[in-house]
């Protein structure tokens, strides 16, 4: 019994720093910063885009805002699953699994959505611009926000 617990906890914590670890990455990168409350105002300064540039990054960002609140929902709705299975279940079921692993398999997709954006991000950049968004990107997975 006591490894139950053990186990559960476990889980528990990994699901919760696997959630952490995303929100922080996200925030990081189109958060609050203190220049600006708008992160698309943040990333334009720090990318130096000129109008066209931005103009073709509209669709670009619709598209990844799309994607990542439908993780983010599915986030949520495993999170509820979980929470439902730990109270009604009272053990490592196999329905705290399920939802262990429905959370792991979002946040894992929202990290590659948020990078496949990145990348095509690339399309609408030049040479120095790609380089510095890849030294913001690399700067927010290394560094606490």
């Amino acid at each position: 019994m006591k490894r139950f617990y053990k186990d559960l906890r476990l889980a528990v914590i990994v699901a919760a720093l696997s959630l952490g670890a995303c929100w922080l990455v996200g925030k990081s990168m189109f958060g609050h910063h203190e220049h600006t409350h708008d992160p698309h105002q943040w990333l334009h300064e720090q990318l130096n885009l000129t109008t066209e540039q931005d103009r073709q990054l509209i669709p670009i960002e619709k598209k990844f805002v799309s994607k990542k609140q439908e993780m983010e929902t599915l986030i949520h709705e495993a999170n509820h699953e979980l929470a439902a299975a730990i109270n009604e279940d009272g053990n490592y079921s196999s329905r705290v699994k399920q939802a262990v692993d429905k959370i792991h398999m979002a946040q894992g997709e929202l990290q590659k959505v948020t990078l496949e954006h990145l990348f095509e991000m690339h399309t609408v950049l030049n040479p120095e611009q790609r380089k510095k968004l890849n030294a913001l990107t690399t700067d927010a997975l290394t560094h606490n926000p």
